[in-house]
């Protein structure tokens, strides 16, 4: 099965150790859409081989603002990214740098939004 490719970047919102519904402990990883806003999440299992990919971004995450790209879903109804995704970082700045940035952007945004219509 192929999973369709997210068309926008995102930034995490969080991570945090959960109890899976199967009963052990995964990281539930929280994103945000840069350019929509949408709210995504997906669950990785530090004991899964896709753990790899995400460690580091885990860890970064934890004390930086982190955008990344390259990210698939695997439920687009229910706003899910596959953690089978390879994500590509494509900035890490600081928190406050990334909540000013993406605040000026959305600011411009709107006001672009609400002059000339989408």
């Amino acid at each position: 099965m192929k999973y369709a490719k997210l068309e926008e970047p995102v930034f995490i919102t969080s991570s945090e150790l959960i109890n899976s519904k199967h009963g052990y402990e995964v990281v539930e990883i929280k994103f945000k859409g840069i350019k929509t806003q949408t709210m995504y999440k997906t669950w990785v299992d530090p004991q899964f081989n896709n753990w790899s990919n995400w460690e580091h971004i885990i860890e970064i995450a934890n004390s930086k603002g982190i955008v990344l790209s390259n990210l698939k879903y695997k439920d687009r109804e229910k706003s899910t990214i596959n953690a089978d995704s390879e994500p590509r970082i494509e900035y890490v700045v600081t928190m406050e740098e990334l909540s000013e940035v993406l605040s000026d952007y959305w600011h411009n945004v709107d006001a672009f939004t609400r002059m000339f219509g989408k």
